[in-house]
């Protein structure tokens, strides 16, 4: 199974459950991942339909892609998580620009209000 480097790829920038996160379709070696930053796998449902049906560490079946974090989720005993909402922001950026990007420049993506003024997060 090929792995990819986390710092070269390109991602669309989602919302999961209020959270800002990165996801690609690639499967992603663990040890390209920048420091600061958690690595998740995403599993599709059984229907193929494109969904954030499971976030754990590692997915072997139904593997839908790769989400990169700022935050760790919430694990239950089982290891996973299940996203109740989620969706993509319509951009897309580097894994080191996620991780350098503050709080403000998140939420704009987000389309909350801000104090300050408007920052481009796109490439």
């Amino acid at each position: 199974m090929a792995l990819y480097d986390a710092v070269k790829e390109s991602y669309e920038v989602a919302e999961v459950d209020g959270r800002v996160v990165l996801f690609t379709n690639a499967r992603l070696d663990r040890d390209t991942v920048p420091e600061g930053l958690f690595c998740y796998d995403v599993r599709d449902s059984d229907n193929l339909d494109g969904s954030f049906a499971q976030i754990a560490p590692f997915v072997l079946v139904n593997h839908w892609g790769t989400i990169l974090c700022r935050e760790p989720f919430p694990l239950d005993e089982g290891g996973s998580y299940y996203p109740d909402d989620w969706g993509f922001l319509g951009e897309s950026m580097g894994a080191v620009e996620f991780r350098q990007a503050d709080r403000e420049q998140l939420a704009i993506m987000q389309g909350e209000e801000t104090s300050g003024q408007g920052i481009s997060m796109g490439q």
